[in-house]
């Protein structure tokens, strides 16, 4: 089948200052001979009430939308340059990416109401900007974009608003939602099949499971020696650990390709809870002892790294997790011999498992240990609001149905490192 020219997102990473990692993303158009011819029209992506933005600003997904759309516009309606856009053409592939019509759907493509609405907020944005640059030669006007209606406000004062004249109407998704549920005897089973077969994976699975950490955001950590700065800090006091922190302050460049190992959400300082210090040591001493000798990049010091010594990518990370999960835990198991287990693993056949569920498990163990206010919730887990923390809360009671809570000797690795190591079973 030939190939087809089509408007693609490009990332051009960018080193600068203290080995910062800036993500610049433009769009060009890629040619059936597979060449790119870039565009200006990364300029009309950004939002327009935004004056003042970051450098290393991630911009995320808006210019996959703006390439849906310009696809839609120069492909399915032909035109020739964005002077040629019109307000309805906005408005039919709006309609038709809330209907699901776009000419590359299927019956497999689902989108939720805030995805729709998210890719109109784009769009608006795209046509707003373009009309404000004089240099386009677009014929749109920015009150072209809006239809005038009264309104009041809260002091019953009257004044006119702006509505956007796109009408969208959108198929509603019913999301089954996101499975993350892992009984405690499945946690330990899958840390331990880690430590032992896949032990590169270790450190990322620690931070996540013991200090919260999102998948994308244990890719960002440094080793303690690490050149760029310590990334894992732990405090003694009396010949006890008394503190573990790790610094998510900034994304930096961790590989020498450049690639991007993956976005921290929060910027922030994380801290380990006390009632996982235990465990984090563990784990992370089993981890270090593992990578004695073995290489990495150490004018970068990432943390957890892959064979070739460059840091593991989120992506890497989230295939390999799936990979055992479908492969060999969701066999061990159903052969497990233990009821609960087994049902677990019939469970996993029918619903998919991401690394989340460290992010998950974690949150749930805090909230059976006491933790009860939103706020301190919040901070553990690197939230930017409060409903998920809420959410949690609320659910304490089936929480303490699915869960029980983890002591300081739930896990002891050192006494699993050493029967491994004497060849005892568990």
């Amino acid at each position: 089948m030939q190939k087809k020219e089509k408007f693609t997102v490009y990332n051009h990473n960018l080193v600068y200052g203290n080995n910062q990692l800036a993500i610049k993303k433009f769009i060009a158009l890629s040619r059936t001979d597979g060449t790119l011819q870039f565009t200006n029209f990364h300029r009309y992506v950004a939002n327009p009430d935004r004056k003042v933005k970051k450098f290393n600003e991630n911009t995320n997904n808006r210019p996959v939308f703006v390439c849906k759309f310009l696809n839609y516009a120069f492909f399915t309606k032909g035109i020739s340059s964005l002077s040629d856009l019109t307000v309805d053409i906005g408005n039919d592939f709006l309609n038709a990416y809330g209907m699901h019509e776009l000419p590359d759907d299927d019956e497999y493509v689902r989108r939720s109401r805030e995805t729709v609405k998210r890719c109109v907020d784009v769009i608006r944005d795209f046509y707003i900007n373009l009309a404000n640059d004089k240099r386009s030669g677009c014929r749109i006007k920015p009150d072209d974009l809006y239809t005038r209606r009264p309104a009041r406000n809260k002091q019953g004062r009257a004044y006119e608003k702006k509505v956007p004249v796109f009408n969208v109407e959108y198929i509603e998704n019913v999301k089954a939602p996101i499975y993350r549920d892992m009984p405690n005897k499945a946690f330990s089973l899958l840390l331990d099949h880690i430590a032992e077969n896949h032990t590169d994976l270790l450190g990322l699975v620690a931070l996540q499971a013991f200090a919260g950490l999102r998948p994308s955001e244990a890719c960002n950590v440094r080793r303690m020696d690490s050149p760029l700065g310590p990334g894992i800090m732990m405090k003694e006091s009396m010949g006890r650990l008394a503190g573990v922190t790790i610094d998510l302050r900034e994304e930096l460049n961790l590989r020498s390709d450049l690639l991007h190992v993956g976005s921290i959400k929060k910027e922030r300082t994380a801290k380990v809870p006390d009632i996982f210090l235990k465990a984090f040591r563990e784990t992370y001493d089993l981890y270090m002892k593992y990578m004695e000798g073995r290489p990495y990049e150490a004018e970068y010091g990432a943390f957890s790294v892959n064979k070739q010594g460059r840091a593991i990518t989120y992506n890497n990370y989230y295939s390999r997790f799936r990979s055992i999960i479908s492969g060999e835990m969701i066999p061990i198991y159903l052969n497990s011999g233990d009821e609960e287990l087994v049902l677990y693993g019939q469970t996993l056949m029918e619903n998919s498992l991401s690394p989340h569920v460290f992010r998950h498990w974690y949150t749930c163990q805090l909230v059976l240990s006491g933790i009860n206010e939103p706020g301190v919730l919040m901070d553990y887990r690197g939230d930017t609001s409060p409903e998920s923390a809420l959410s949690y809360i609320n659910a304490k009671g089936e929480l303490e149905k699915e869960y029980s809570r983890v002591t300081n000797e739930t896990f002891n690795y050192v006494m699993w490192a050493a029967r491994k190591k004497n060849n005892e079973r568990p």
